[in-house]
């Protein structure tokens, strides 16, 4: 096992400290480290026990039917945790001197991707990883991930209760647009617009233009996403939880306003 690296599936609903507790039993003389950074030479050719544990996010496969219109939400939440090969994790840094007043302008992402001898799960819970890739994101890809990621998170709740998959309770679907909503208002999409639409940033960025583009695209589309679900929310909504609806709306025309200007 000596300087070896794995991908495990844990058990089902397990935390990731629990995970880490288990392995720790099976291994009672080892040190925990407490980060995800790669270990240097003198931790890999120490006589210690030492174990890293973190959480990776997996690569969907299958991207055709995670794509298409008429695949349940089920099927598609099965090929995005299923026969996977592929996993990353994220490490955010500051690249050059951090902007006290926007941090996103200088957030840039390591991203490593991990890829496995074998896809899990498989007729094991853990395989090998036999392949690691290191690359950096700047700051505007990984505006353009976060608000695509928000954007399929907000259809796939939207549309299960849409399709009557959810049932009765609404709080789920009121943390989330509260969330979005939340954070556009008082941070979250005004940042980005004021990191990356600033006369200053994209004359200093020209090859910036189209990925610029596709990022208000990505909110234009969330707003019309929100205004989706703020409907949906209107339908369902608890009596007892009208001001709260009344608050996401009120704060909706404000996101929508300072977006269009």
């Amino acid at each position: 096992l000596q300087n070896k690296e794995y991908v495990c599936r844990g058990h089902d609903y397990e935390r990731l400290e629990a995970f880490q507790q288990r392995m720790l039993s099976e291994f009672p003389q080892a040190i925990a480290m407490q980060h995800p950074n790669h270990p240097d030479d003198s931790i890999l050719q120490c006589d210690a026990q030492y174990l890293q544990i973190y959480a990776v996010t997996p690569i969907p496969d299958n991207i055709d039917v995670l794509q298409m219109d008429h695949v349940p939400d089920r099927i598609k939440s099965f090929y995005r945790v299923n026969n996977i090969r592929k996993f990353r994790y994220d490490r955010p840094f500051h690249k050059g001197p951090k902007d006290k007043e926007n941090e996103f302008k200088s957030l840039w992402i390591e991203r490593t991707t991990l890829t496995l001898t074998h896809s899990l799960p498989g007729i094991s819970r853990w395989f090998e990883v036999e392949r690691r890739e290191l690359v950096e994101v700047s700051p505007l890809e990984n505006a353009i991930q976060v608000v695509e990621n928000k954007n399929q998170e907000l259809r796939t709740l939207i549309s299960q209760y849409q399709h009557k998959q959810m049932h009765g309770n609404i709080n789920l679907l009121s943390m989330c647009l509260n969330g979005v909503i939340d954070a556009a208002v008082n941070g979250g999409i005004a940042r980005y617009q004021e990191a990356f639409f600033d006369k200053d940033y994209i004359t200093k960025h020209p090859g910036d233009a189209e990925k610029i583009t596709q990022l208000k695209e990505l909110m234009q589309e969330q707003v019309h996403v929100l205004g989706v679900g703020l409907a949906v929310h209107e339908k369902f909504v608890h009596p007892e939880m009208r001001p709260l609806h009344k608050k996401l709306i009120d704060q909706f025309q404000m996101m929508r306003s300072s977006l269009y200007h």
